[in-house]
């Protein structure tokens, strides 16, 4: 806690005020040396952003100087790919393929092999199936409507009901007509106006004794006739599913769901999987499609009743599939197993839909590829990656128009560095110049200014080798001079890209030449990326570069000044603690008189 004092209690004076007016004169010395480490302090920040600056430049120049060290680094050689019908076929290149056109006309798509399961009836509906477990368990139940010659009758699918529950319903809903036999003694007949059967997975439903008949109204709560894919014959007037229903839950449990199903484990591709008591159609299709080692896409088709396992590589290739400890691939009929009189088991793999080859020419000579990938080891061209899309079609007159493709130097890669270098040069040049200027953060920074005027020198200067000399021969120029007395149109570059792209077109040997030359890393050899880059270098050089040095000397003074400081600062807290020691002495000696005084008067 701070010692309390009381000003000029004795003397009637206010000391405390005369002690402040003084230590705030002392105590201007530090804050003229706290000014000082301020503006060292923005030097300092204002240097961390010049640097930044060219730093980020010399990024832009390692995008062409870079080219030394070959490959995917060098931007003079990498190529661009187009063709003139992406839906026919596509490309991609790399910097190995030569410049050069030709003409593709695809023939024949390569197809993928499939493997289809055969379940037989055994996944099909029954008469002893029930409905509201149809549809993956989407089967509606409640009111069901059909017209009999235009007059309306109305069943109740229940909640339990089977197949065979549901069209004994629809039957009985439909009467009967009475009818007398043809010959003595005449007897009554009654036969059903609806005749309703499940045959092979399928649901047909018709009228009898001439009546008309309509499944559904609007109005009704079950989706039976959806359900069961129920399509009236515009000829026959009978209905019947259009495909074969499935009577599988895909969200059952597998082995409830297929009689005689072993837990145990198969083999797709080179994943092995396991069917176990909780395995469900569903959940069996997500690991297939889930593990890249199966190779194939799996997938159920409800309309009929079977599993599909699709390769993932097109041609005519075999879907690996092996039995393992569960009998899931017999069941389904991907294999077959038989055993000898000696109990030696021996398991076949079943007929696949085996893929197809894709045919293309290019320039007229044919290619034959297993894949729609067609890579430079099957059509011999180094560097090229084709991706048939589509198979040429003919035009009216009936000739197949061809797909050219053309590889060319990609000159929009190189001219994005160019507008990166020139941005980037620009924002130093302006950057040096806003903080060199008289009353600015590093007035009279020689070693800096020398710095921007090497820069700028170098990028407009020629270069000896190569029939380009200038950056401007390639469209990188400076400004023009106005009559304005500011010099920043002339001290920034501007880019001409129509003049670069065809500069680049015209002699891309030369542009290289210019920008990069001999690559050695010299400030006198090279192009003139090379020489600026060379420069750069030098300014960033840890311990030895301009940036290092200057901050190190920033630092030092910035250290110097908190010392300083410091010194300052307890001198001025002595000198403030000699004035309340002074002036209290003084106020205890008044005190001490005006006692005397006091005692003299009584």
């Amino acid at each position: 806690m701070g010692e309390i004092t009381f000003s000029g209690l004795a003397s009637g004076m206010d000391t405390s005020s005369w002690i402040e007016a003084l230590v705030s004169i002392k105590q201007q010395s530090v804050t003229k040396l706290q000014n000082s480490k301020t503006t060292v302090e923005n030097s300092t920040n204002v240097l961390n952003t010049i640097k930044s600056k060219v730093t980020n430049l010399r990024s832009s120049i390692e995008k062409f100087t870079d080219a030394k060290f070959g490959g995917s680094f060098d931007l003079f050689s990498k190529n661009k790919v187009t063709t003139s019908k992406d839906s026919v076929v596509s490309a991609n290149v790399t910097a190995d393929a030569a410049k050069q056109n030709f003409d593709v006309i695809v023939n024949k798509l390569a197809t993928a092999t499939k493997a289809t399961s055969n379940l037989g009836s055994s996944a099909l509906i029954n008469g002893d199936t029930k409905f509201a477990d149809l549809a993956g368990g989407n089967a509606k139940t409640g009111s069901l409507s059909l017209y009999v010659d235009g007059e309306k009758k109305e069943i109740t699918v229940e909640d339990d009901d089977t197949v065979d529950d549901i069209l004994n319903k629809i039957v009985e809903a439909g009467g009967t007509t009475e009818t007398r036999s043809e010959n003595w003694p005449y007897q009554k007949i009654e036969t059903n106006n609806i005749n309703a059967t499940v045959q092979d997975g399928k649901i047909v439903i018709s009228g009898n004794n001439g009546k008309d008949v309509v499944l559904g109204a609007s109005s009704d709560e079950s989706n039976f006739v959806k359900v069961m894919g129920l399509v009236k014959d515009s000829d026959t007037g009978a209905y019947e599913s259009s495909s074969k229903i499935s009577s599988v839950n895909t969200s059952s449990k597998m082995m409830e769901a297929f009689s005689g199903l072993k837990a145990g484990t198969f083999k797709i591709g080179n994943a092995e999987f396991t069917i176990d008591e909780n395995t469900t159609v569903k959940s069996l299709i997500s690991k297939i499609n889930s593990n890249e080692d199966a190779g194939v896409s799996a997938y159920w088709d409800a309309s009929q009743s079977e599993l599909v396992l699709t390769s993932k590589t097109e041609g005519a290739f075999n879907i690996n599939i092996e039995k393992g400890t569960s009998n899931f691939t017999d069941l389904f009929g991907y294999t077959t197993t038989t055993t000898d009189r000696w109990g030696n088991s021996t398991t076949k793999l079943n007929n696949q839909q085996l893929g197809d080859y894709a045919e293309l020419t290019i320039n007229g000579t044919t290619v034959i590829s297993s894949s729609n990938t067609v890579t430079s080891e099957i059509s011999g061209i180094e560097g090229l990656t084709l991706t048939l899309n589509g198979v040429s079609k003919a035009d009216d007159s009936g000739t197949i128009n061809p797909s050219t493709v053309k590889v060319e130097q990609d000159s929009d890669a190189l001219l994005e560095a160019v507008k990166s270098f020139v941005t980037a040069y620009n924002e130093t040049i302006a950057n040096i110049d806003d903080n060199t200027a008289y009353g600015d953060a590093l007035y009279g920074d020689s070693a800096l200014t020398s710095l921007r005027t090497n820069l700028r020198r170098t990028a407009t200067a020629s270069i000896d080798e190569g029939t380009m000399k200038l950056l401007s021969d390639i469209g990188i120029s400076t400004g023009k001079a106005n009559n304005s007395t500011s010099t920043t149109s002339v001290n920034t570059l501007e880019i001409d890209e129509d003049k670069f792209k065809e500069a680049l077109a015209k002699n891309p040997e030369a542009v290289k030449e210019l920008l990069v030359g001999d690559n050695k890393g010299t400030s006198t050899s090279g192009g003139v990326m090379n020489k600026l880059e060379k420069i750069v270098e030098d300014s960033l050089e840890v311990t030895t570069g301009y940036f290092d040095a200057k901050s190190k000397s920033l630092s030092s003074k910035i250290k110097t000044l908190e010392n300083s400081i410091t010194s300052a600062q307890s001198r001025v807290d002595s000198y403030k603690s000699r004035l309340e020691k002074q002036f209290s002495n003084m106020e205890q000696i008044i005190s001490s008189i005006q006692s005397s005084y006091s005692q003299l008067s009584i």
